[in-house]
């Protein structure tokens, strides 16, 4: 279903509601034409009633994926604002650590930073990590194992440095699974057969007007439902995707600080020579 989400939402859902209402009136119009069935008033009570079942069954099933795709969703966003907020949090520590090792490891933060930015996020829409990304952050990882304390304001803030590193691995890691959640194939054919139950059982209904828009209207609700399910599946992927703002606005910190806040530290320093 990946080239749905390259479609503006409005799109998407006109392609599913019009396919599965289309797929829903063909279904009807062909048992109809090939059989040309003669049911009972009690077949079609009997029928109605199976179908007030089958519905109530179905609805539920799909209120659960619905309301699963939705919390997955926002476990997603929730992942990309901690690590982007440890991002900022890890890049001040190693502005205010000031050695040539935090500096050095300040560079590779923000180059990572700028790599999940531009590059991973686009192989994100379709649930993959990127390598490159994963170099980076290795380096990252290694240049903060070697920087040495040089006083002991330097001792008491390392360990708060390395702890805030293993956080972000484990945040980019929670990141990274988050994109390839998705609804499983299992569940998908559940949901498109009880689908299927519950349409067919309106195909006892006489070809009238009323039924007709009847038959419309339950295949159009079930449709808008099965659209949110689509949109809501993957969270990096289509128009209602998460975006990286976060991570830019990290990036911008950065930038502020090396530019602002440094600024006075290094015109003090010459007025002192």
């Amino acid at each position: 279903m990946l080239p749905l989400y390259n479609l503006p939402d409005w799109l998407m859902a006109l392609t599913i509601v019009s396919t599965i209402v289309a797929l829903c009136y063909a279904g009807y119009f062909a048992f109809h034409r090939v059989y040309r069935p003669s049911f009972s008033d009690d077949e079609r009570s009997l029928a109605m009633t199976v179908l007030g079942a089958v519905a109530t069954v179905n609805s539920l099933l799909l209120a659960f994926v619905a309301v699963s795709v939705w919390e997955s969703f926002g476990s997603a966003e929730t992942a990309v604002v901690d690590e982007a907020n440890t991002v900022s949090e890890l890049a001040r520590d190693l502005a205010i650590f000031d050695s040539a090792e935090s500096r050095a490891a300040r560079h590779l933060l923000r180059q990572y930073a700028e790599e999940v930015v531009n590059t991973e996020w686009r192989d994100m829409q379709r649930g993959q990590a990127n390598n490159q990304v994963w170099v980076t952050f290795d380096r990252l990882f290694v240049a903060v194992g070697t920087i040495e304390p040089e006083t002991a304001r330097h001792t008491a803030l390392l360990p708060e440095v390395l702890a805030r590193t293993n956080e972000l691995l484990k945040l980019r890691r929670t990141r990274l699974h988050t994109s390839e959640s998705a609804v499983p194939l299992t569940l998908w054919s559940v949901v498109l057969l009880g689908t299927l139950l519950t349409v067919a059982c309106t195909f006892v209904l006489s070809p009238t007007r009323f039924n007709l828009w009847m038959i419309g209207m339950l295949a159009t609700s079930i449709a808008l439902v099965l659209h949110l399910i689509v949109a809501m599946d993957r969270p990096f992927a289509g128009e209602q995707s998460i975006g990286a703002e976060p991570f830019q606005t990290a990036i911008d910190n950065m930038q502020r600080w090396d530019k602002e806040v440094t600024k006075p530290a290094v015109v003090e320093s010459s007025h002192g020579r």
